[in-house]
């Protein structure tokens, strides 16, 4: 399988609480690591199937670090394209209970180009590719295109959410979103998880949507199913979206249902909150 998107340079910092409007808090802690959506995703991937990234770096010291881990995680790392842009950046703030709020500045994830992913995607040959919107949409664009030419599996995690081709939600097998982004898609606020994920499904071929510690609704067709999330102690809920698209995307790759994707996922993602960043 392959993941087209971001590698970042993740800048976590622990507060009590978060500023508001013009106001400034001390914080208790910092810590540097490799994040972005794509790269999270592919480590999580690589756990359970063969995960190609690909992506784009500087060639900076965050950059050739960011190569080192990946490949130390088991991601194939051959079709990470240099740029002369820095590595992308990402400023977290983590407040006690585990919550986090993200602002990402693309940098050179902005230089991932549709010919770079269509010229990596014909050698890597995945049946399977999972894709975000932390890159270029003209980058997303063609890896489903390449997908709907080639017969391969086409998976759309569309965060951060801004607006995108709705053939891509055509596409999509499935679509994953958390509740707020399947809200926004649907242009409302006041639905209920399962409602939006039954509507969702009547435009996508697939749709899974993530409703926090209450697990995961999977809607195929008219059919459509909730995988609970176990109760556990979160400490920081930082990477479990991208704990849970990585892991689904790899199932399929074993020729689960979505289904059994899905509890696989749901099973990632909870325990990954459980820990805390540095002992993950």
């Amino acid at each position: 399988m392959a993941v087209v998107g971001s590698v970042n340079l993740d800048v976590v910092i622990t507060v009590d609480r978060r500023p508001g409007a013009g106001e400034t808090v001390a914080g208790t802690g910092v810590q540097d690591a490799i994040g972005g959506k794509g790269a999270n995703q592919a480590i999580s991937a690589a756990a359970d199937a063969r995960t190609v990234l690909v992506a784009a770096i500087g060639s900076d010291s965050a950059g050739r670090t960011a190569r080192v881990q990946l490949e130390a995680g088991g991601v194939v790392a051959d079709e990470l394209r240099t740029s002369p842009i820095p590595t992308g950046r990402a400023y977290i703030t983590l407040t006690s209970d585990g919550e986090n709020s993200i602002v990402v500045v693309p940098m050179a994830n902005g230089d991932l180009t549709p010919e770079h992913v269509r010229a990596a995607l014909d050698r890597a040959d995945p049946g399977v590719v999972l894709c975000q919107l932390e890159v270029p949409l003209r980058a997303v664009e063609e890896a489903a295109a390449w997908c709907e030419s080639s017969g391969a599996r086409f998976l759309l995690n569309p965060s951060p959410m801004m607006p995108f081709d709705p053939h891509l939600l055509a596409l999509a097998d499935p679509l994953i979103v958390n509740r707020h982004e399947a809200a926004t898609l649907c242009d409302d606020d006041t639905a209920a998880p399962r409602e939006l994920a039954r509507r969702l499904a009547s435009i996508c071929r697939s749709v899974v949507v993530t409703d926090g510690g209450n697990g995961a609704y999977v809607a195929v067709g008219d059919e459509l199913g909730l995988v609970p999330a176990p109760r556990v102690t979160v400490v920081d809920t930082t990477g479990a979206g991208d704990a849970f698209a990585g892991t689904l995307a790899a199932r399929l790759t074993h020729g689960d249902t979505l289904l059994q994707a899905t509890e696989h996922a749901v099973a990632a993602a909870s325990r990954i909150v459980q820990l805390a960043r540095s002992e993950r």
